[in-house]
């Protein structure tokens, strides 16, 4: 899948453009075709500010926290939620959660809701 990454942090840090593991669905985990993100003011701390914050990812890192997309699978335990149903939520792009701003992520089903 196509993600946008860092390689490093600092003010000059510049995410680049390429292709990592599609992630898979685990208990109690949906995988999600991102369709929308944003970059939001925890994303720009994080950028330049890296392992200054206890929060950051390791590099490389796909940072990214809120989106809206649709389910393609579902893990082990999720009932709440199906293949196909779009959903929106804040659940990536800090410490070990892979971010939004790649094709797919891998949400905890805890962390996102039903699109209204």
């Amino acid at each position: 899948m196509k993600a946008m990454i860092l390689n490093e942090y600092g003010d000059n840090a510049k995410f680049q453009l390429d292709e990592l593991p599609q992630p898979d669905a685990k208990a109690g985990h949906v995988v999600v075709r991102v369709a929308a993100t944003s970059v939001n003011t925890v994303d720009t701390m994080i950028h330049h500010m890296g392992n200054d914050l206890p929060f950051s990812p390791d590099l490389p890192a796909v940072l990214g926290m809120d989106f809206a997309g649709t389910i393609e699978t579902v893990g082990e335990d999720v009932t709440d939620f199906a293949p196909g149903d779009e959903v929106y939520g804040c659940a990536g792009g800090l410490a070990d959660l892979q971010g939004t701003l790649a094709e797919f992520m891998l949400a905890d089903a805890k962390l996102i809701a039903q699109k209204p």
